[in-house]
C-alpha cells in the first residue's frame, strides 16, 4: 500500500501545472518579426481619431522614448511617423521652432514573448539541466507580440502639457500540445 501511496505521489509530482516567460529578443524568424510588427502596427491603428484629428495640417515635433534606442524603436517610431501623416495629415518636424505642438510617446512594451501552460512531465538531464526537456500532456504554447505605450500631448503656443492612457495591441499565435497532436491557433493573419 505504501507503495502505491509513493508511486502516486511521485506521479503527481511529476505532473505539474507550470507556467513560464521568456522574453524573445533575437527576432530572427519570421514569426517572432511578424508578431512584433503586426501588433506595432494594431497599436498604429488604436490612435484615438478624437484626440488626433485637431491635428490635421498642424505642425508636430515627434519624440519616441524607450528603455533603450533600438531597431524596434526606430521601426515603430517611422510606423507612428506615416500613420500620423496618413491617416490624420499632420505635418511631422524635427524643428522645434516650426511645430505647434510636441507629442512624446513612451513605448512601454516593444517585443514578444513566449509562455507555457498546461500539464507536462519534466523530463531531467541530471548532467546537463539546461539540456531537460519535457513531455506536454495538456499544455498551451502561447507566442506573443506585445506592443504597449502611453503620451503626451504639449501645446508649444499655449504651454498646456496632457497626459493619454495607454494603448495596447497584441498579436497571438498559440499551439495545442498533446503527447499525440498538437494544433495551432493563431490571430496573426
Amino acid at each position: 500500500m505504501l507503495y502505491r501511496i509513493t508511486l502516486l505521489a511521485l506521479f503527481c509530482i511529476s505532473l505539474n501545472a507550470c507556467t513560464t516567460r521568456q522574453i524573445g529578443t533575437t527576432y530572427g524568424g519570421s514569426t517572432e518579426q511578424r508578431l512584433i510588427t503586426h501588433s506595432i502596427e494594431k497599436l498604429m491603428a488604436q490612435l484615438p481619431v478624437s484626440e488626433f484629428a485637431s491635428f490635421r495640417q498642424r505642425t508636430v515635433l515627434l519624440n519616441s522614448h524607450f528603455i533603450q534606442r533600438n531597431d524596434l524603436l526606430d521601426y515603430a517610431d517611422q510606423m507612428l511617423r506615416m500613420e500620423l501623416v496618413r491617416r490624420f495629415e499632420v505635418v511631422v518636424t524635427d524643428d522645434a521652432e516650426q511645430a505647434d505642438y510636441q507629442l512624446d510617446f513612451f513605448f512601454t512594451s516593444l517585443g514578444t514573448d513566449t509562455d507555457s501552460y498546461g500539464l507536462s512531465i519534466p523530463i531531467i538531464n541530471v548532467s546537463n539541466a539546461a539540456e531537460s526537456a519535457r513531455l506536454d500532456v495538456l499544455a498551451v504554447d502561447m507566442y506573443h507580440g506585445i506592443s504597449e505605450c502611453l503620451y503626451y500631448v504639449r501645446d508649444l503656443k499655449e504651454g498646456t502639457l496632457k497626459k493619454h492612457g495607454k494603448l495596447l495591441a497584441r498579436i497571438r499565435t498559440d499551439e495545442v500540445s498533446t503527447p499525440i497532436i498538437n494544433f495551432p491557433i493563431s490571430n496573426i493573419d
